[in-house]
């Protein structure tokens, strides 16, 4: 594999677009991530990598490092994983009952048939949430709330969720990889 990757995004792509380079990204991260160039700050650093399917989301809450340097962030979930990062309470709220403590903190409702994970990163520790892929959706009937969302010209709530969920990843992810990726 030539390709090499820069961005989180281009990752994400490749990925999704090429089946093997997903197993190895599955399988054994730090071969796949050196294999597209991206280098690991540590290397000693472990590499976990997840992957969402259709109604099992992650979230990580970031070393109290990364926490620091989302002080800018604008996204409520992004900001409940910041603050999770250095409150001991609110972090162990977060393991046992992702859902309440999200919809209590940020207002917003996560449906009952979605689950939620959380990972707790660590200096020694790194997490890669694989996002599904957008462009891959199931065929499933839309409900009639969001058949009128859709009419409406908006996106469903569930799918207003999903992307902030996927964004609050995206921006809580430890710089044990993120820095290497620009």
């Amino acid at each position: 594999m030539t390709q090499s990757v820069t961005t989180l995004k281009e990752l994400y792509q490749l990925a999704h677009s090429d089946t093997s380079f997903k197993q190895l990204l599955l399988s054994s991260p730090k071969e796949a991530l050196s294999r597209v160039g991206v280098s690991l700050a540590s290397e000693d650093a472990e590499v976990v990598v997840v992957e969402e399917t259709a109604g099992n989301f992650y979230v990580v809450i970031p070393t109290a490092e990364t926490a620091a340097s989302m002080s800018d962030v604008d996204d409520p979930i992004a900001k409940l994983l910041a603050r999770a990062a250095s409150d001991e309470a609110l972090r162990q709220e977060m393991l046992a009952d992702p859902k309440s403590v999200i919809t209590r903190e940020t207002g917003i409702v996560i449906p009952e048939e979605e689950k939620v994970s959380v990972l707790v990163q660590t200096p020694k520790t790194n997490y890669l949430v694989l996002p599904r892929s957008v462009d891959v959706d199931e065929e499933r009937e839309l409900s009639s709330e969001e058949l009128e969302t859709v009419a409406g010209g908006r996106a469903p709530r569930w799918v207003q969720v999903v992307d902030k969920v996927i964004r609050s990843i995206y921006i809580s992810w430890n710089n044990g990889i993120k820095h290497c990726l620009s």
